[in-house]
């Protein structure tokens, strides 16, 4: 880039405020409630803000718009996904959360059914979110690397990661929410204005677009066929419902109705909103930039762009759209060491309010620096993070959903749903390997298995006790 001193001027500013709003919530910290979900005292619009801005990270935002940039307005479809869960959550399964007080997904699994079952879903979730956060964290890297190549991948992924553990250690949770608020409004403006700016070249190259851009980039199913649309959607549907970070932010509303409000409308802002993002800025970089790496569409249009402003504003976006993502899965990870690892398994006896709050703090520095470690060393640990999408969703949805809206309780159902989860993770891991999995979504697959191996273990106790 031509300047830049006003890049890294404006860097260093976000970074600066950012840092400093998120240590300053430190003093708001009283005991492990206030770190771990805020006080339980998070209004709506707070709430609404933080969910949309922990949903639009890495993937969501220099991902989708590659995807985009490949499949077409396809990608615009099955990314609704995302937005229903949002819409599925706030309405029936975080009430749910919120009224039993509960601070993790694991938490909900002791509280509805058993140890075996909780032992299970902290596994799953503890995989879920230390895979996450390094991929995070390689997302960061990255978009920092290719947008200002002075910055070296070791150095982009080191600067982030301290902001963030900075912040969430001192902060916890109520940092991450406050901290998510201003990244969720840089964000949005950040690639409005950027929508903006592409759209007067789009309607000057109307002819262009109809004679260079594939007619496939417009089809509905991106000219992949119905099973792959139907089957992606699916996996963008049920592939993050109830990730960690986001049960986390079930548990922190004022009340029932806040936590309905804050969540539900989320998905509804990001439903009307993103795709139109997601579209013109694919379709931008696709009219310009028609043989590079799709990864790279949003980096070229903001290049194209050649505005040192503009770029700034868009550098902060995006890693505002990261780091929002990692405090999140920082902090619904530390919520798991220490709600569903230390004091179920470590602890003799309760521990103080300040002691508690002195091991969460510890646990969020290790597990920022374990996120550290495999953003270093596996660089592509995208592979790692759909496998893990892959076998989440198979152990975690039916059982959440039958726990909310199933109201019989059993040792015979426990051991029930305890069977279905390892069942269906264990089938999804070797449907992973096989042929098949090109066809229809792994996670769409798992999720299948969980219904038909809970269905089937329903009927077979049934016929036993005849």
């Amino acid at each position: 880039m031509d300047s830049p001193l006003i890049q890294y001027g404006i860097i260093a500013l976000y970074f600066t405020f950012i840092l400093t709003k998120g240590i300053r919530k430190s003093k708001e910290i009283k005991d492990q409630e206030d770190f771990l979900v805020a006080g339980r005292n998070i209004g709506w619009l707070l709430l609404l803000a933080t969910m949309s801005a922990t949903v639009l990270g890495g993937g969501a935002s220099i991902g989708s718009i590659g995807k985009t940039y490949e499949w077409g307005i396809v990608m615009l479809l099955v990314t609704t996904g995302w937005y229903f869960q949002f819409m599925f959550s706030g309405k029936y399964i975080a009430p749910y959360f919120r009224e039993a007080k509960l601070y993790t997904v694991a938490g909900f699994f002791g509280h509805r059914f058993d140890k075996r079952s909780r032992f299970v879903s902290f596994l799953l979730s503890l995989l879920f979110s230390v895979g996450v956060l390094g991929a995070q964290l390689v997302a960061f890297g990255k978009i920092i690397n290719s947008m200002l190549p002075e910055f070296t991948y070791l150095w982009a992924v080191l600067t982030g990661a301290l902001i963030v553990i900075v912040y969430s250690t001192a902060g916890g949770l109520l940092a991450v929410i406050y901290t998510d608020v201003y990244q969720f409004f840089v964000l949005i403006f950040g690639f409005l204005f950027t929508v903006i700016m592409c759209i007067p070249e789009l309607i000057e190259n109307q002819s262009e677009i109809a004679n260079t851009i594939p007619p496939e980039f417009f089809k509905l199913d991106g000219g992949k066929g119905l099973l792959f649309l139907v089957s992606t959607f699916l996996a963008f549907l049920v592939g993050e419902t109830f990730a960690p970070g986001y049960a986390t932010r079930f548990c922190v509303g004022k009340n029932i109705k806040e936590t309905k409000k804050g969540i539900f409308r989320a998905g509804v802002l990001l439903l009307f909103t993103f795709p139109v993002v997601l579209f013109f800025i694919s379709l931008y970089s696709k009219l310009f930039f028609p043989d590079i790496d799709p990864e790279q569409a949003l980096p070229q249009t903001i290049l194209r762009l050649h505005n040192p402003f503009v770029s700034g504003l868009i550098i902060a976006a995006l890693m505002s759209a990261v780091m929002s993502s990692a405090d999140s899965i920082l902090n619904s990870s530390t919520a798991i060491f220490m709600k569903d690892f230390y004091e179920e398994y470590l602890a003799e006896r309760k521990i103080s309010a300040s002691r508690g709050l002195l091991y969460a703090r510890i646990s969020t520095v290790i597990i920022g620096l374990l996120g550290v470690i495999l953003a270093i060393l596996l660089p592509d640990v995208i592979d790692l993070l759909l496998l893990t999408y892959s076998v989440w969703a198979p152990g975690i949805l039916l059982p959440v959903i039958i726990g909310v809206f199933v109201k019989k309780k059993s040792e015979r159902h426990n051991f029930i749903v305890f069977l279905t989860m390892v069942a269906s993770v264990v089938l999804t891991l070797i449907y992973v390997q096989t042929n098949y999995a090109d066809s229809v979504q792994p996670v769409v697959a798992g999720v299948g298995f969980s219904l038909i191996i809970y269905f089937f273990l329903n009927l077979l106790f049934k016929r036993s006790e005849k």
